[in-house]
């Protein structure tokens, strides 16, 4: 249905602009045409009251015509003189009366000699008889309403009579009107100007709106209402200045942001970190990690852009703690699938070594190696118990050496470790030690030679310190500062689990203890970690007890 074109004129957005433009000027110069005239007109009364009492004042002042009020001779030559100063100011009247108010001179010649009438109050009008002052103001008399001034007569200190003299009040009026014509032509020219303003705001707005009117800004505008509150992702959008545009429940609560959040920089919002530096597009990529508080998080950050006009951006988290999670468990679950395949393999090969030896007659070498094996066996689990109070992170260290193992590294507890408090905070150390372990075995097996990791744990009352050295390549001083970072990573998974997060875990743990985590270089990479208040440094316990 197609809607009447007054309609669809009234609905644009330029239109209705320039119809609120124009209607507040027209309404404002009207005001203040009605202002304007009304003050004009009472500065012109003003003007024509003052010049009608400078004429009687003149007149009052004149020696001759004090002298003829005294004879009491209405009429004659005080009409001459009357008359010849009506004609030459151009005042309506000008009348002479003695104390008694007998006219001496007016304008009807039939009302000379006669007693003056006022309808106005007469206190008013007879000032000059009451008290010697002259007074101007608009007068209703005989001749109709003027614009009057009336001086004191006297004689020798001794009062008279008065002369009054009145202009018309359509002379106000004709003056009035000729300065008007120029008024409203100024008036039409600030109107003209008004609206030519009004049309360039009008096609500015077009413009910033891009060609949107009333209704497509509003339907946009409630349909992103609706849909962000629904949008499980953490979504914000901010401006090129850094202000924030919009943002979801779900990044509210993600990021923390305060209930008045629009248009404030996001940059301040938000704490020091990667986070802050994917976010504000520090760190560009597409699907970057992020580690925020116990969530693993996915950015992405991408420009907002309309008519090839860059507006801002847009960033979008997507929470995969729980996948990565996930993928983290088949690792360690392959992980025990390898060293169980380790463990199974090697047995193997020492019962066919020992089935062959006893198949073969040589009894005295069979013996031998079992006491061989059982002695090296023995020398490990030994080493541990002796070192290591802790049973699970004993059992952890144990099944890495035969991880190790399987893939040609040597893993040794080195002789200086010792740790005999109990643990306080057992998850921690097994994260840090495991995630430290595995990444020294994967860098070893890189070698080309037999590769080497070296564990040491010591225990310095309730510190604990880890450090762990490899023979694998090193890292290089330029990632030395962000190797620790999440998501960097030079290495690939099979199970297609994301790197770069088991390094990232040991930071946040070792940071979130109070503690410090450094990489340095000593024939390979060398991680130390230091995890304060994680011992009971009042308790020893015994070391696990190894059932052989």
């Amino acid at each position: 249905m197609t809607l009447p074109l007054w309609r669809h004129v009234r609905q644009r957005l330029s239109t209705q602009v320039v119809l609120l433009m124009v209607a507040i000027l027209v309404l404002t110069m009207a005001g203040g045409f009605y202002v304007l005239q009304r003050e004009l007109r009472g500065q012109l009364n003003t003007q024509f009251e003052r010049r009608a009492l400078s004429i009687a004042q003149t007149l009052a002042s004149e020696q001759d015509v004090a002298a003829q009020v005294v004879d009491g001779h209405p009429g004659g030559q005080l009409q001459v003189i009357a008359t010849q100063a009506r004609s030459d100011t151009g005042a309506l009247f000008v009348v002479i009366t003695n104390a008694q108010g007998i006219r001496y001179t007016h304008p009807n010649p039939a009302l000379i000699g006669t007693s003056i009438t006022y309808q106005d109050p007469e206190p008013v009008t007879s000032e000059p008889f009451r008290t010697g002052r002259p007074w101007l103001g608009i007068q209703r008399g005989t001749l109709g309403t003027v614009a009057a001034g009336k001086a004191p007569l006297s004689l020798d200190g001794k009062l008279i009579g008065q002369v009054s003299v009145g202009f018309p009040v359509a002379n106000v009026a004709s003056t009035l009107s000729s300065a008007l014509p120029s008024l409203i032509l100024y008036l039409l020219g600030m109107l003209a100007v008004g609206v030519l303003a009004a049309l360039a705001l009008a096609r500015r707005l077009k413009r910033q709106t891009f060609g949107l009117e009333f209704g497509e800004i509003a339907a946009p505008l409630q349909e992103r209402e609706a849909m962000l509150p629904g949008i499980r992702e953490a979504v914000v959008g901010y401006d090129t200045g850094g202000r924030i545009l919009l943002a979801n429940d779900a990044a509210r609560g993600l990021l923390g942001l305060p209930a008045e959040f629009a248009g404030r920089k996001l940059r301040y919002l938000l704490p020091p970190g990667r986070l802050a530096d994917v976010v504000t597009g520090e760190v560009t990529g597409s699907d970057l990690l992020v580690l925020h508080e116990d969530r693993v998080l996915v950015a992405n950050r991408m420009p907002i852009t309309r008519n090839h006009q860059q507006l801002g951006w847009v960033v979008t988290f997507q929470d995969r703690t729980e996948s990565e999670t996930l993928k983290r468990s088949l690792d360690e679950v392959t992980g025990l699938a390898d060293t169980l395949r380790a463990q199974s393999h090697e047995f193997a090969n020492r019962l066919h070594t020992l089935v062959g030896l006893v198949e073969l007659g040589h009894y005295a070498e069979a013996v031998q190696f079992v006491t061989d094996v059982s002695a090296a066996r023995e020398e490990l689990t030994g080493q541990l118990t002796e070192a290591i109070s802790e049973p699970k992170l004993a059992a952890l260290i144990l099944a890495k050496v035969s991880l190790a193992s399987e893939r040609d590294v040597q893993l040794r507890l080195m002789p200086d470790s010792q740790l005999g408090q109990r643990i306080t905070a057992v998850t921690q150390v097994l994260t840090v030690v495991g995630n430290l372990i595995d990444n020294a075995i994967d860098a070893a097996a890189l070698a080309p030679a037999p590769g080497e990791v070296e564990l040491t744990l010591v225990a310095a009352e309730s510190d604990l310190l880890i450090r762990v050295r490899d023979t694998g390549p090193g890292v290089p001083q330029e990632m030395r500062d962000k190797i620790f970072t999440d998501g960097v990573t030079t290495k690939s998974s099979v199970t297609g689990a994301r790197r770069g997060l088991g390094l990232a875990l040991v930071r946040q743990i070792v940071e979130s203890m109070g503690g410090m985590a450094s990489v340095g270089q000593d024939g390979g990479a060398v991680f130390t970690a230091v995890l304060p208040g994680c011992l009971d440094a009042g308790v020893a316990v015994p070391g696990p007890r190894v059932v052989s």
